[in-house]
């Protein structure tokens, strides 16, 4: 206790505090370690999986250390040599349910792309930009469609109908056969985000609900935002009319916000549960001893899957030129719609962009996040972001400037103090990627980016956060 002219102490760094995360539930009570500063960014650093690679700052987290809920988050950041010139992908996935299928998605699919991208620019010495629209969204969907086939192709014609259960059941759990069974079972979304050589172009792939944004700095140093991906969950009144058109009379294909009252994204890699007839998941994938995370979830649906497929594989796509002269910038091709594959409607919503000539400290800025980081901001501010005007210019701004080489300018004065953590060159207060996940877990209030970072608890308390940052 302080005496008369001493002022209150706080916690010290490593007091166990108690706290309790859900004011309607006073009784759960949950222990953490509080930490000031330096030691609560070198516990961040210490958790987080974060770096640099050429024009991009990488990070993800995801607190929670039981190996059962380690991150379904993966990212690939990409330079690909094509005829002597340099394209840039960047790619982030967030899985569900499980590994397999986003494991496979990011280790598979961008070098799919590769391939036919390579195929396509030396075929043709002039390519036009929606070219490689049609060819991310045709690649995107074929690499859906193939994992579904693989599946169905170890039961052809009506033997899933035909077989016994004991015949179904060892097929299912043929070693052999584990992997086309689990990629079905899981589910992942797909963000992709691709630069052509010239920095002119930048196409961008969404399907689920991560979320790109690209900023803009102003010579008066004020930022301008622009979202380029599509928001794919229920929460997306577009999503949920095209769905229930999608299957007339079929009340409760959206309910609560799910589809089907279950899964959350309305596009996706994977997730069959969704996309076959019932009789697959009822006599094929339930079959398989690796189960379902969410087991009586997937029983209490299968009545409810009348004409599938409920989750589409069908990505958006914006294109938008980055070009800055009038010979460059071209006129009327910025797009943003569906991608142009079979099946699929398009539509054509203007995107355009303007950014100012000029050094690289005015060139556009593109972030890349998981829903994780999202929800981390929701929790912070008390408001969906995408719902406030400014919001993401404003952040922009404060991170950007945050996270310049001279952190004396950061206004996170505390964090730039702090010691390097996993021995990066500079600390985490220069990486784009960590201040944008520090803001949400509360910024320069230790107290909760403790609770944050250090909740002692079996499973997660927060969703895996992704965020990548790119300077065009």
């Amino acid at each position: 206790m302080a005496t008369a002219g001493e002022a209150p102490t706080g916690p010290r760094s490593g007091d166990r505090r108690t706290w309790v995360p859900y004011p309607d539930y006073p009784d759960l009570v949950w222990q953490y370690t509080h930490f000031n500063e330096p030691e609560i960014t070198s516990k961040f650093e210490e958790l987080a999986q974060w770096g640099t690679s050429g024009d991009t700052d990488y990070a993800t987290l995801q607190p929670c250390t039981n190996p059962y809920e380690a991150s379904q988050d993966r990212h690939v950041i990409h330079d690909w040599e094509i005829d002597g010139r340099i394209w840039r992908f960047r790619g982030l996935f967030d899985g569900h349910g499980g590994h397999e299928t986003v494991d496979y998605t990011f280790q598979s699919l961008p070098s799919l792309f590769h391939g036919r991208l390579s195929s396509r620019v030396r075929d043709k010495q002039r390519w036009e930009p929606v070219e490689i629209t049609q060819l991310l969204g045709q690649t995107i969907v074929e690499f859906d469609n193939n994992i579904g086939q693989a599946f169905v192709d170890l039961v052809p014609g009506a033997s899933i109908k035909e077989l016994s259960d004991a015949q179904l059941e060892a097929i299912m759990n043929d070693p052999k056969n584990l992997e086309a069974v689990s990629r079905c079972m899981r589910g992942t979304t797909v963000l992709i985000a691709l630069v052509d050589p010239d920095s002119a172009n930048l196409w961008v792939a969404s399907l689920g609900d991560c979320t790109a944004i690209l900023g803009t700095k102003d010579p008066n140093g004020s930022w301008s935002t622009q979202t380029l991906s599509f928001n794919h969950n229920g929460h997306n009144p577009a999503e949920s009319v095209r769905i229930t058109l999608e299957h007339h009379g079929e009340s409760g294909c959206i309910e609560d916000d799910r589809v089907l009252g279950a899964i959350a994204v309305t596009r996706a890699i994977g997730d069959f549960v969704f996309k076959l007839p019932s009789v697959y998941t009822e006599r094929g994938l339930l079959k398989c001893h690796i189960g379902f995370r969410t087991q009586k979830k997937v029983d209490d649906l299968l009545p409810r899957v009348i004409t599938p497929p409920y989750v589409s594989n069908v990505p958006q796509i914006t294109h938008i030129s980055l070009a800055s002269s009038p010979s460059r910038s071209g006129s009327g091709d910025d797009e943003r719609g569906d991608a142009t594959v079979p099946g699929s409607s398009t539509s054509s919503e203007p995107a355009s962009l303007s950014p100012p000539s000029g050094s690289s400290e005015h060139s556009p800025v593109l972030l890349l996040f998981s829903d994780g980081l999202g929800d981390l901001y929701e929790d912070e501010f008390h408001f969906t972001p995408a719902s406030m005007a400014g919001f993401w210019s404003e952040t922009m701004k404060y991170v950007m400037s945050s996270s310049s080489s001279n952190p004396s300018e950061s206004s996170r004065a505390a964090s730039s103090t702090a010691t390097t953590g996993n021995g990066r060159p500079g600390g985490s207060h220069t990486n784009a990627a960590m201040g944008f996940i520090r803001v949400g877990l509360g910024g320069t209030d230790a107290e909760k980016v403790s609770k944050a970072l250090t909740s002692e608890y079996s499973g997660r308390w927060m969703d895996d956060t992704t965020v990548l940052v790119t300077r065009l």
